[in-house]
């Protein structure tokens, strides 16, 4: 029996890195400083790995899972005890794992993904259209099905620079990380499409591979988990209203992409005076330097390819 190619997996992305010290606090006054992880103990794993060693462990090694921020700064466990069932290293070990056996697994490249699916296309997780794989998406031999999840198509489009994205959504915010690394990548956790800020509060470093396999993605499994910090203060009503009316992530993707986009649909409407004197507001109260002439040329042809307008 052919397998069915899996969804690309919505929970990418991390908690809150800025309140973790509070969120670890708290959860210590609940449960206290240890918890056990018996990862692979008890139903075992896909992957062999088991807990080693002692297993009453310092909570801290666990990653948070189903943790907020609320607008009052306070701490809000979703679900569980705000954390991963199993510890860092077990994570650790088991990603490796994970990676080793998709490795040898997809080793043939496109010929294994045919041969495990039984089929010749894939549907990309951005324009969701079933593609050839062989013109469309790269080999990715460390993931789960042996390719990249985005065509190439869209990565080419969903990889255009910073300052193009400012121009599209003016999120709030300065931040750039420094990074260390050469495989390291400066990712927003609430993307600059669904209302993102640009401030140090929503920035993660992720490796190209991880980058690219969330794409665009919200990263949280309810609107509850959403810290409202995360996105631009002009459109954190949404998301008020969204928990308030405990609307799923889905509807609240609706709601955001919708608003943003009747805000481009007004802004095209301007003329290039008064859309240009827009991009100078947004480089005085966020310490940018774009180009705001450039800005507008950039800003037309995104509304004539891209929106149509």
């Amino acid at each position: 029996m052919f397998k069915i190619q899996r969804n690309v997996c919505d929970k990418l992305g991390k908690n809150n890195t800025y309140y973790h010290e509070k969120i670890y606090n708290f959860i210590e006054n609940k449960i206290g400083k240890t918890k056990n992880c018996n990862f692979g103990n008890k139903n075992g794993s896909k992957t062999g790995v088991k807990h080693e060693g002692a297993r009453n462990i310092p909570i801290r090694n666990f990653p948070l899972k189903g943790c907020s921020i609320d607008e009052n700064g306070e701490v809000i466990i979703v679900n569980g005890d705000g954390l991963q069932g199993f510890c860092r290293d077990c994570d650790s070990k088991r990603r490796r794992k994970r990676l080793e056996m998709s490795r040898e697994k997809n080793k043939e490249g496109y010929d294994a993904y045919e041969r495990e699916y039984g089929k010749h296309t894939k549907i990309c997780s951005v324009c969701k259209e079933d593609k050839d794989i062989r013109e469309s998406f790269k080999l990715s031999l460390g993931m789960e099905c042996g390719l990249h999840n985005v065509c190439n198509t869209c990565s080419k489009k969903y990889g255009e620079s910073m300052g193009d994205r400012l121009i599209k959504y003016r999120p709030d915010g300065n931040f750039t990380y420094k990074k260390t690394d050469i495989d390291q990548h400066d990712d927003h956790i609430m993307p600059l499409a669904y209302g993102g800020t640009n401030s140090e509060v929503n920035h993660q470093l992720l490796t190209k591979a991880e980058n690219l396999k969330k794409s665009s993605t919200i990263p949280f499994e309810n609107v509850h988990d959403i810290p409202e910090m995360l996105l631009c203060e002009r459109w954190r009503t949404i998301l008020q209203t969204a928990k308030a009316e405990n609307i799923s992530i889905v509807e609240f993707k609706s709601r955001i992409s919708f608003a943003i986009m009747e805000e481009q649909r007004n802004l095209s409407m301007m003329n290039d005076e008064e859309l240009e004197n827009v991009f100078k507001s947004y480089n005085s109260a966020n310490n940018k330097r774009i180009n705001t002439q450039r800005a507008v040329k950039k800003f037309r042809i995104y509304c004539k390819n891209i929106l149509n307008i």
